[in-house]
């Protein structure tokens, strides 16, 4: 069974993440609320700009570290769309912000005329 909706509904999102190798030093914070579109594009270019601070030629051993990280992402009036909290290697955090903006997308698709989740036989 495939849940869709409202791929124009408001969400709220936070992600906040510490400094790698530093679980009790915040390094980012940012929240904000769009559409499904607006938000799963939010977290993909966070994505990509933790990639650039972490694998760019100034980041040092940024990478190998471990990251305290939590993500947030809500529907309009609270209830939880997607969320994920804990310690994960630095290298891995874009990856893990790349899979929550897929899962909004996943979950708030409209499936196209034709088309269907479940293959012929």
């Amino acid at each position: 069974m495939v849940v869709v909706a409202d791929a124009s509904a408001q969400l709220t999102y936070v992600v906040e993440f510490s400094l790698p190798g530093r679980v009790d030093q915040r390094w980012w914070q940012v929240g904000n609320s769009g559409s499904a579109a607006q938000t799963s594009a939010a977290l993909s270019e966070l994505a990509t700009r933790i990639c650039r601070d972490l694998l760019g030629p100034r980041a040092a051993a940024l990478h190998r570290g471990r990251c305290w990280y939590h993500c947030l992402v809500c529907w309009p009036g609270g209830a939880v769309l997607d969320e994920v909290e804990g310690s994960v290697q630095a290298c891995l955090l874009a990856a893990e912000l790349w899979t929550t903006a897929a899962t909004i997308t996943a979950v708030t698709r409209t499936p196209r005329a034709g088309c269907s989740d479940t293959p012929e036989r």
